[in-house]
């Protein structure tokens, strides 16, 4: 196996299981997941620096790019957040630092929704 053939979508499976309840479980996923790493012929540092380094700010899109992006994954949300990105979609004044920053959470709930469907 190449680094290539990294078998990600398992290896974000196995991370989900670090932190387990389940006497074992923490350990066993760990080993999996540090197995699968080392089969690709790759270090933990290939896999997890390159992803930190690629990763863009919270900041790097407008308020009307987030709040499309978040009503276009409504099924995420709960209907509070609904209506917040509906109320702010409607907005003709600047966001408050508070609006942002929930917006900008917003964004990361539904991101890692995404990632864990993976």
């Amino acid at each position: 196996m190449t680094g290539m053939q990294l078998d990600r979508g398992r290896l974000v499976k196995l991370c989900g299981m670090f932190g387990s309840d389940h006497d074992g479980d923490p350990a066993a996923a760990a080993a999996a997941a540090d197995r699968l790493i080392r089969d690709a012929g790759l270090r933990w540092s290939d896999v997890i620096l390159p992803a930190l380094a690629a990763r863009p700010s919270p900041r790097s899109y407008t308020a009307a790019e987030a709040v499309e992006f978040v009503l276009n994954r409504w099924d995420l949300l709960n209907d509070w957040e609904i209506g917040f990105a509906e109320g702010i979609q409607r907005q003709r004044t600047p966001l408050s630092r508070k609006q942002r920053e929930i917006l900008d959470r917003l964004v990361e709930k539904v991101r890692r929704a995404e990632a864990r469907a993976v």
